[in-house]
């Protein structure tokens, strides 16, 4: 060992480092997840976001930690906030195109921007992929704040027939002076 120079050791040295780096991202941002999950326990949200960030620095096929910022920020409530929360989920989402809990999600923060149109899309596509009356009832709705009220009833006939019980559904179309 003591004939290889010093910055050849250094460099084998390095690569390990890279090299494992690269192999835990999984772990490391888990781990990053945890700490923000127990920064939101302790009523610190602002912390947690930070902590999840960095998760998804770290991991950006991440579900878990881009399911807990997108949440995390529409409970801030804050535009830049928000706004920072779709443009991760939306790169998340272009990879993972079936993660219906990062789709709702992202749903509910453009219904808070009120961009009705792509809440009532993700809403509508979760609800359907996995028959979520509730998904589809909230697509009800951003399709009637979007000034679409047959594409609403629609909806909220959809969200029935998943669950004929379904009482927002039933009140959203009884309002409406619709039979179910």
């Amino acid at each position: 060992m003591n004939d290889i120079p010093i910055g050849r050791r250094i460099a084998l040295a390095l690569t390990g480092v890279i090299v494992s780096a690269y192999l835990l991202r999984p772990q490391i941002s888990q781990a990053l997840v945890i700490r923000g999950d127990e920064r939101l326990y302790r009523g610190s949200t602002i912390d947690a976001l930070r902590y999840y960030r960095r998760a998804i620095a770290t991991d950006p096929l991440d579900g878990s930690a881009v399911d807990r910022f997108v949440f995390s920020a529409v409970s801030v409530r804050k535009r830049s906030v928000v706004e920072e929360a779709i443009a991760l989920s939306s790169a998340y989402l272009l990879r993972r195109t079936d993660d219906d809990v990062v789709r709702m999600d992202r749903a509910m923060a453009f219904r808070m921007l009120g961009d009705w149109r792509h809440a009532e899309s993700d809403f509508e596509l979760a609800g359907r992929r996995e028959r979520d009356a509730t998904a589809l009832t909230f697509a009800g709705y951003a399709a009637l704040a979007a000034h679409r009220r047959l594409r609403a009833t629609i909806l909220w006939r959809e969200a029935l027939a998943v669950d004929g019980q379904f009482v927002p559904a039933r009140r959203a179309l009884a309002s409406r002076g619709v039979a179910p």
